[in-house]
C-alpha cells in the first residue's frame, strides 16, 4: 500500500509538472491593507482569468506594508525579485512612478490600440498618469458618506427626516447637537457610547477639509496647500470636537471599542458602528459587503456628509493594478491586469466587494446596483480625490500626523498644517517646473 503511495503520488507530481510546463507563471501581489470581501474578489478575477487563458497562471500572494508603505514592494523590484502585477493604492501611482517603481504601460496600450482614457472617468484615469505617461489601470473606486443608526436615533426620540438626503447635508453645529445627545457614560464618567467620533474610519482630514470648502493642492502654481482657509476650518472641526468630548476620555473609548487602527486584527463583527457602540461613522460603500455577513439586521440609513451652508461634499478613492518594474512576463501580466481593470473584472468587484466601477460604460449600468447605492453614485459626479501628485503617499502620512496632534489638542489646526505645509512642500518642489 505505501509502495502504490508513493506512485500515485509520484503520477500526481508528474501531472502538476506537465500541466505546469509552457504555462506562464505569474506573481500577483495584494496589500494586505485590502478587505476580505475585496482579496476575495481580486482572488476569483485572477482565477477566472486563468481559466480563460489556461496557457497563464495568476499566482496572489499578500503583498506587505500599506497603502503608503510599499518598503517591501521597493526591495523587491529593486532586487529583481519583484511582482509581475501589484494592487496599489492609486493616489499613490504618481509618487511610485516617480520612484522608478512602475512600469510605463503606455507602449502596452498604444499596441492594444484603444484610447483607454474614453473608458474610463475622468478622476481614476489622471491618477494613474505622471507626466503623461499611463503607469497603471483603475480597478474600482468609492464614496464616503454618513452611516446612521436608526434604532439608536427613534429611542432617543430624534427625527430620522433630519438625515434625509433630500434635504442635503445636515449643518455640523446641529450634528454635533445631536450626536451629543447620544453620548453615554458610566458610573466612573467612562464613555460606554459615543454619537459620533469624527476622526474615525474615513473621517480622515481629506474627509473634512473638502466638507468644509477646502482645497489640498494649486496644481497651477505647484503649492501644497494644507493650509488652506477650508483646510483649516475642517481640521478645526476635528479640534473643536476632540476638545467637548475630552480627548482622553475619547482616546480611552476608542482603545476599549474600537482599537484603532486595528490594522485588521478586530474582527468587522466587533465593529462599534455595528454594536451600537456609535451612533454615525462616515465610510465607504465597501461596508455594504461587510455589513451583509457580520451585520445583516442592522437598521441603517445613509445621507451626506455634515457640511456648512448645505454643500454636498464625499472624495473618491481606490486601486489600481501596476506593472512593476523587472517584469520578465510584461506582455502576459498586461493581459491579466486588461482583465482585471475590465468590464469583467470590475463586475465581480461590485458584486463581491460592493465597489463602485471606474469604466463609464459599468457606471451607466443602474441594473447592476442596488437601491441602497444611489446616493455613492449620486456623488460621483461631483467626488473629489486626493491630489495625484509625486508625493502624495508623503502628504497623506503628514496629514495624518497633523489630525492626531489636533485631536490631542497638543497642536492648533494653524500651527500642525503649517507643519505640513514646511515638510511637504520642500519635497514637492523637486518635480515643480
Amino acid at each position: 500500500m505505501k509502495i502504490k503511495s508513493q506512485i500515485l503520488v509520484a503520477i500526481s507530481s508528474l501531472s502538476i509538472l506537465v500541466a505546469a510546463h509552457g504555462q506562464t507563471q505569474l506573481k500577483f501581489w495584494l496589500p494586505s491593507s485590502l478587505g476580505a470581501p475585496e482579496k476575495a474578489a481580486y482572488q476569483a478575477a485572477a482565477d477566472e482569468f486563468s481559466k480563460k487563458n489556461p496557457s497563464i497562471k495568476a499566482n496572489v500572494e499578500p503583498m506587505p506594508g500599506s497603502e503608503t508603505d510599499v518598503a517591501k514592494l521597493m526591495t523587491a523590484v529593486r532586487s529583481g525579485a519583484g511582482p509581475d502585477l501589484a494592487v496599489i493604492d492609486r493616489f499613490t501611482v504618481a509618487q511610485r512612478a516617480a520612484a522608478g517603481l512602475l512600469t510605463d504601460l503606455t507602449p502596452l496600450i498604444k499596441k492594444e490600440g484603444k484610447d483607454l482614457s474614453q473608458e474610463y472617468a475622468e478622476q481614476p484615469w489622471q491618477e494613474v498618469t505622471y507626466q503623461g505617461k499611463v503607469y497603471a489601470l483603475p480597478t474600482e473606486t468609492d464614496a464616503r458618506v454618513l452611516f446612521y443608526n436608526k434604532k439608536i436615533l427613534r429611542d432617543a426620540a430624534i427625527d430620522l427626516n433630519e438625515f434625509d438626503p433630500a434635504r442635503g447635508p445636515i449643518s455640523p453645529d446641529r450634528f454635533k447637537e445631536i450626536a451629543f445627545k447620544l453620548n453615554q457614560t458610566d458610573a466612573s464618567g467612562a464613555y460606554t457610547r459615543i454619537g459620533f467620533v469624527p476622526w474615525l474610519e474615513q473621517g480622515w482630514g481629506y474627509t473634512w477639509g473638502y466638507a468644509f470648502g477646502g482645497n489640498f493642492f494649486d496644481f497651477k502654481n505647484c503649492k501644497v496647500t494644507a493650509d488652506d482657509p477650508g483646510v483649516v476650518k475642517g481640521y478645526q472641526f476635528l479640534y473643536d470636537w476632540a476638545k467637548s468630548l475630552d480627548p482622553q476620555k475619547t482616546r480611552t473609548f476608542v482603545d476599549t471599542y474600537w482599537q484603532w487602527p486595528s490594522n485588521g486584527t478586530l474582527p468587522d463583527a466587533q465593529m462599534p458602528f455595528y454594536t451600537g457602540k456609535v451612533a454615525f461613522i462616515v465610510d465607504g460603500n465597501w461596508l455594504f459587503a461587510i455589513m451583509k455577513d457580520v451585520a445583516p439586521n442592522l437598521e441603517y440609513g445613509v445621507t451626506y456628509i455634515p457640511a456648512p451652508n448645505g454643500l454636498k461634499t464625499s472624495w473618491s478613492g481606490g486601486w489600481s493594478v501596476v506593472i512593476p518594474k523587472g517584469s520578465k512576463n510584461a506582455e502576459a501580466a498586461y493581459q491579466l491586469l486588461r482583465y482585471l481593470t475590465g468590464e469583467e473584472g470590475q463586475t465581480l468587484l461590485i458584486k463581491q466587494a460592493s465597489s463602485l466601477p471606474t469604466l463609464k460604460s459599468l457606471q451607466e449600468r443602474k441594473d447592476l446596483f442596488p437601491p441602497e447605492y444611489q446616493l455613492f453614485l449620486d456623488l460621483l459626479p461631483i467626488s473629489k480625490s486626493r491630489p495625484p501628485v509625486p508625493v502624495g503617499a508623503l502628504y497623506w502620512d503628514q496629514l495624518k500626523t497633523a489630525e492626531e496632534a489636533v485631536i490631542s489638542n497638543s497642536q492648533t489646526p494653524e500651527a500642525a498644517l503649517k507643519a505640513v505645509v514646511d515638510e511637504v512642500q520642500p519635497q514637492m518642489d523637486r518635480f515643480c517646473k
